[in-house]
């Protein structure tokens, strides 16, 4: 998958995989559009233990610091990445110490990744993710399916970019961690 990323990046192809009639362009050569803000939509459910908070409630507080922690592994993995000058360092100590070592090597399936240095920026379209959050007296973990889709800008054109993962998040003193997960970058299935 981070195979074909870096090659429709490179290729600055928007086809999504589909051969171009002769004569067609395969990515865009006009001025990018400016930048829209991140944001990124949260559902959110949580599952108490009998006599607990409300479920409705719990999620309702769990919500905003998920959205946050969300914000900020994209804004590292996607839109500080661009130019390929920042380091991976912002985005792996988003993940707990244990799995730091196998999200290093799977940086093209979380990020930008090898792809990074040819990109110029991300223009984020949508970024959605629905968590179930396990509660005790407070947030305990969280499952979080995470959907981003962007345009990155290359010198070549522009190119789509995807991002699904399923995330295992752990909450510590700290905030959140993400402690095991299963990403795929490339065109959504």
């Amino acid at each position: 998958m981070a195979v074909l990323l870096v090659a429709l990046l490179a290729a600055g192809c928007t086809s999504g995989g589909r051969e171009e009639p002769p004569g067609q362009a395969t990515g865009t050569t006009a001025a990018p559009a400016p930048a829209q803000p991140l944001e990124v939509r949260l559902v959110a459910t949580a599952k108490v233990p009998p006599g607990g908070p409300s479920a409705r409630r719990a999620a309702q507080k769990a919500a905003p610091g998920l959205e946050r922690f969300l914000g900020r592994y994209l804004t590292a993995a996607y839109m500080d990445a661009a130019g390929g000058e920042a380091r991976w360092d912002g985005l792996l100590g988003l993940f707990d110490q244990p799995v730091r070592a196998s999200a290093r090597k799977q940086l093209d399936a979380l990020s930008l990744g090898a792809a990074a240095a040819n990109v110029s920026a991300v223009r984020p379209h949508r970024a959605s993710a629905r968590a179930v959050v396990l509660y005790g007296s407070r947030p305990a973990a969280a499952t979080v399916k995470l959907a981003f889709d962007a345009t990155a800008d290359t010198a070549q054109g522009s190119g789509q970019v995807h991002l699904r993962s399923v995330l295992q998040l752990l909450a510590t003193g700290d905030g959140w961690r993400i402690a095991a997960f299963d990403s795929r970058t490339g065109p959504p299935k």
